[in-house]
């Protein structure tokens, strides 16, 4: 059966708009090209959860609402959705709750990763579980060192005590490397509070930054957990209200307190490049040791 003239109209309109879709496509430059196939490429948003290992302080909850919502301020973006789990009270997700989320983070403490109270010791294994199944963890102070001991490493007391307020890491070769997007300035300021520390990585980990107090700073086992000494979330409000309460316990002294202080008046520590590092680990935006590696052996 012919066709009418408004069939013919919409026929011919449809046949010019092909012609037209593929002129435009023919007339991509590759840098367009580029960016739209990025842009079709860009992961969904992701599920992540926090796994906090001390109580929030009084000064913490009422300021930020708990470290919680610390966290969140500097990982999360538009679209993901986050949970915490108490882990300090024995709260942690069930096999089938952790395959439902993309990543893990792992708070400070109070605590001693090294020690063996039963919450410790159910992370630890939730540890192995979730590097077993794959999952991408950033550990944090406390979170760094249980890391690393789950992981097979050890920890324990710095033999050089407490270091408290604003540091110096030095990031490694290795770092500059999978960080290589971000061009890592030689110096990276970040605000510490802790007197344990790495002393020896898991198998097959490698260090991605170095200080002058702390000789594991920052690590990486492969390509989907790494651990971090400092506290990129703190701020120095933050940071003071710890060490005003560990003052009147008498768990540190006038002295290091001066010395934290005093420490930001000497650098600030970089949050935007901390959310930047951590941002891009946690969600799988660098480039993985196979792509390092293939990109060295084009250098060469």
């Amino acid at each position: 059966m012919g066709m009418g003239p408004l069939q013919n109209a919409v026929t011919a309109v449809e046949a010019a708009a092909a012609v037209d879709a593929a002129a435009v496509a023919a007339l991509l430059t590759p840098v367009a090209a580029v960016a739209a196939a990025a842009a079709a490429a860009a992961p969904a948003a992701g599920s992540y959860a926090v796994l906090q290992c001390g109580e929030d302080s009084e000064y913490v909850r009422k300021a930020y609402s708990g470290y919680f919502q610390v966290f969140r301020s500097l990982l999360e973006e538009e679209g993901e959705t986050w949970r915490v789990y108490c882990a300090h009270r024995g709260e942690l997700p069930t096999d089938a709750d952790a395959a439902g989320f993309d990543g893990f983070v792992i708070s400070g403490s109070c605590a001693d990763a090294h020690a063996d109270e039963p919450w410790i010791l159910a992370l630890v294994d939730l540890i192995r579980r979730l590097h077993a199944a794959g999952k991408r963890i950033l550990g944090v102070c406390f979170g760094h060192q249980i890391l690393c001991r789950a992981l097979g490493g050890r920890t324990g007391r710095s033999t050089k005590g407490w270091d408290i307020g604003v540091s110096c890491i030095h990031p490694t070769a290795a770092a500059a490397r999978l960080f290589a997007p971000l061009k890592l300035p030689v110096h990276m300021p970040v605000i510490e509070f802790h007197q344990d520390e790495v002393w020896e990585l898991p198998p097959n980990a490698e260090v991605l930054a170095r200080s002058d107090k702390t000789r594991v700073e920052m690590f990486r086992l492969g390509d989907r957990v790494m651990g971090v000494q400092g506290h990129p979330e703190y701020s120095k409000d933050i940071l003071m209200s710890i060490a005003d309460r560990l003052l009147q316990r008498n768990l540190i002294l006038d002295c290091q307190v001066d010395v934290a202080k005093a420490s930001f008046d000497v650098r600030r520590p970089d949050k935007e490049l901390w959310k930047k590092v951590c941002r891009g680990f946690l969600k799988g935006r660098l480039p993985s040791q196979q792509q390092q590696q293939q990109q060295k052996v084009v250098v060469l």
